[in-house]
């Protein structure tokens, strides 16, 4: 697909979506369906996703609430939660802080009291008083150390179970919700990593783009459960097919990305055939049914990296060589090399 005809086709797709649905063209109602359009959004997608699994309609006030919960309100959803752990945990640790302080100056003035009780000609029995006095205090202060320790400890024990949390999120927020391969975000970051380490080593860096042709006309006729269930498939093989440091991404609504360090460009080709082979040949079926969902095909792009190039720059050399396979009768490889 190329970039100055992304937002006509998002548009469209937003569009039609909305009329689908009975939906009035408002702002709220046209940001939801053409973020859902670009399939950038994933966290919205798999909401609208799982709607649809359960029913076929659309109303006003579920449109406003998806805005409210992943257009507007999602990206402050984690660093609010995080914010009240931390705030919780702070909170203890001055609070043990302050009850082991009053604890020592409550010792701290017994002992004073207790010294100041240290006179010339006591008797044996003062002297066993005050050793008892003393004694009492070490324990006090003894249980004080120990009961703060634990409460520190406990503590740690928080804000470690807080960083696997917060690591938890930056995965997820890396993950396609339906596929589980990463998502568009993770996409960026694992190619600007490649590309750096490709600068780095002078190695070869490919890339390939792959789109599922006709997908449209899937979900149209079978509906949005069996389109998910073939994302879902096409994501796996992908996955199953690549190795090592190869990383696989599904980065908009039926659009994948492999991206292929140490791999020459003789190789990335014949990897993005081996896959368009394997799909074409695939025989899916209802399950239900039985009914024959026909045959499916991919189209692939394939670009090899050229030393120094920007990421868009790459990313951009891979989409034309998809959107000539497109172009020119779709089921294809085209290869740019140079």
């Amino acid at each position: 697909m190329r970039y100055d005809d992304e937002s006509k086709q998002y548009l469209r797709i937003a569009l039609e979506s909305m009329g689908k649905y009975g939906l009035t063209t408002t702002p709220v109602n046209y940001s939801v369906w053409y973020e859902y359009a670009s399939g950038k959004n994933n966290a919205l997608n798999a909401a609208i996703y799982k709607h649809l699994e359960e029913k076929q309609s659309f109303s006003e006030s579920l449109c406003q609430a998806l805005y409210d919960q992943f257009i507007v309100g999602g990206k402050e959803k984690v660093t609010t939660l995080v914010r009240e752990e931390l705030k919780k945990v702070f909170t203890e640790i001055i609070g043990a802080i302050q009850t082991t302080r009053q604890n020592f100056s409550q010792s701290e003035n017994n002992l004073g009291s207790i010294g100041e009780a240290i006179v010339p000609n006591l008797s044996e029995t003062d002297v066993e008083k005050i050793v008892e006095q003393i004694k009492s205090e070490i324990k006090r202060l003894e249980l004080t150390s120990s009961s703060f320790k634990k409460q520190l400890q406990q503590a740690t024990h928080e804000i470690d179970q807080l960083k696997n949390k917060m690591q938890q999120y930056r995965n997820e927020a890396l993950l396609d919700p339906l596929t589980r391969i990463t998502n568009r975000r993770g996409f960026e970051k694992s190619l600007q990593q490649a590309i750096n380490n490709a600068n780095q080593t002078a190695t070869d860096l490919c890339l390939i783009m792959a789109d599922i042709d006709h997908f449209k006309q899937i979900n149209d006729t079978h509906g949005h459960l069996v389109g998910d269930n073939v994302l879902r498939m096409i994501a796996s093989t992908i996955k199953s097919s690549i190795k090592g440091k190869d990383h696989a991404a599904r980065i908009g609504g039926e659009e994948f990305a492999i991206i292929l360090p140490q791999t020459p460009f003789n190789g990335a080709m014949r990897l993005a055939d081996n896959l368009r082979q394997t799909f074409e040949s695939l025989d899916l079926k209802k399950k239900n049914t039985g009914e024959s969902l026909g045959r499916i095909t991919l189209s692939f792009g394939v670009a090899i990296y050229r030393q120094k190039e920007a990421a868009d720059d790459f990313v951009h050399r891979a989409d034309e060589a998809l959107y000539q396979s497109k172009e020119t009768g779709r089921n294809k490889v085209t290869g740019h090399e140079s």
